[in-house]
């Protein structure tokens, strides 16, 4: 719909205007649509009146003029236009003929009328009740489109814009959803297929270190004997390393590699300063390999639990595990495998065929080991986990692990090790305590050095 003003008097007689907006303002100031000179026309407010286009109805509002606004020739404060008005603009102003033309396309039929003849059309329909509603729903549908006014129009735009990003909006959503839940199973079949590579492809460079140890007097050499039993005392333990190259390197814990360390007393004897212990058994066994290779210390960290040792290969194939270098790489949340031999030889039972057991159980520690090994037991435990804190010297993850598993290696999604498994928070299954594998390369590193000078 478009406005029409035929100016008949005033700064703007002969002038004829069309406005298509559907707010018209009028008044002197420059601001208005239409304006008038304020020199001429003095009988005209500032902002004298404005016309706004309201449900296809034009709607004239006097603005608090001084000399008011008259519509054939009544004064008036507010009124819907009609075709043919005539405006007089202040007391003794200007007049202008108001006209309305209507586009073919703006009807402009009111929204009362729409519903009776869609409801008319839909039923003379001589089919089904579903197709009436359709013909109802698709005549009003036609009678909104094309005989409504253009904020109508927008409205409708609107509401279908909004519907359609409800319906964008849902299935984008449900998209996100699937999309998670086939991460998750991807992430899953990732980890699982990661675990299954490294245990395929490393649990052979993993050893379990076997150990007997006793002390003796530095001054005379001889043994201690235990109290009471007229006999050497012994200690007997196992642990867990794994080579890092293929020069017989072995990666381990400080107190695998000195069970001594930080001991202060024995069930045997009190420690003095010239009291000193001496390895008796000091080996490693690898899976797939009968014959254990005696193991030599290397190198001990004085800043945390790691320590190096040294074997003579004799040229076997044993796999050379591969350290994580990068820093910085490991997130806390992080999935970790941990390989080891946690609870050492009775978690070796404990998967054994039972009529082996009662072969073996009653043997001696040095020569039970043996057995296991010629028996082809001796495999590494693997165990998976999310790391739960990651600090400068330390590294906390719920893999599951035990005395025996001290020195295993802790790998990463990567499937390169990460870590080296040292301790277990007791009473508290959820937190097990590994060393970065920094520290290990760093003793690596010094050894290379030493080989240069």
């Amino acid at each position: 719909m478009k406005a029409i003003f035929v100016h008949l008097s005033g700064s703007r007689k002969g002038d004829t205007q069309i406005f298509a907006s559907e707010k018209i303002s009028i008044g002197t100031d420059v601001s208005n649509d239409l304006r008038f000179d304020s020199n001429i026309d003095k009988n005209i407010s500032n902002y004298h009146a404005e016309i706004q286009l309201k449900n296809c109805e034009y709607v004239l509002k006097d603005k608090e003029s001084t000399n008011g606004t008259l519509v054939n020739n009544r004064l008036v404060s507010e009124i819907v236009l009609k075709d043919g008005d005539l405006i007089e603009f202040g007391m003794g102003g200007p007049k202008a003929r108001f006209r309305i033309k209507t586009d073919e396309a703006d009807v402009c039929k009111p929204w009362t009328e729409m519903l009776e003849d869609s409801l008319g059309i839909a039923r003379t329909s001589q089919r089904g009740r579903l197709t009436t509603a359709t013909t109802f729903v698709r005549q009003l549908l036609w009678e909104a489109f094309t005989q409504s006014s253009r904020s109508f129009k927008l409205g409708i735009y609107i509401a279908l814009f909004i519907i359609s990003s409800g319906f964008v909006a849902y299935f984008y959503i449900q998209y996100v959803r699937l999309s998670k839940t086939v991460e998750k199973v991807r992430l899953l079949e990732f980890e699982r297929s990661v675990a299954e590579n490294i245990i395929k492809t490393y649990s052979g460079g993993v050893c379990l270190i076997q150990g007997t140890f006793y002390f003796y007097d530095e001054e005379t050499g001889e043994p201690l004997m235990m109290m009471g039993r007229g006999q050497k005392g012994i200690n007997e333990y196992t642990g867990t390393g794994f080579l890092v190259t293929t020069d017989g390197l072995i990666l381990t814990n400080r107190h695998i590699a000195e069970p001594w360390w930080e001991m202060e007393t024995s069930p045997y004897i009190h420690i003095g300063p010239t009291i000193k212990p001496r390895f008796e058994i000091f080996r490693a066994f690898f899976p797939g390999i009968k014959e254990p290779f005696t193991l030599k210390i290397e190198k001990i960290s004085e800043e945390v639990d790691v320590a190096l040792l040294r074997i003579d290969t004799r040229g076997a194939k044993i796999p050379v595990l591969e350290l994580d270098t990068a820093e910085g790489g490991a997130a806390v949340g992080e999935s970790i495998i941990l390989l080891g031999y946690p609870a050492g030889v009775n978690a070796i039972f404990a998967k054994t065929d039972p009529e082996i057991v009662k072969q073996l159980f009653n043997l001696p520690f040095i020569p039970l080991v043996q057995e296991l090994s010629n028996w082809g037991l001796i495999r590494p435990l693997a165990t998976q986990g999310h790391l739960s804190d990651i600090m400068r010297n330390r590294i906390v993850y719920d893999a599951q692990t035990t005395a025996g598993g001290s020195g295993g290696p802790i790998f990463n999604t990567k499937g390169k090790v990460m870590g080296i498994n040292y301790g277990i928070f007791p009473g508290f299954r959820g937190s097990n305590f590994g060393v970065p594998i920094r520290y290990g390369i760093d003793l690596i590193k010094l050894i290379s050095l030493g080989k240069k000078d």
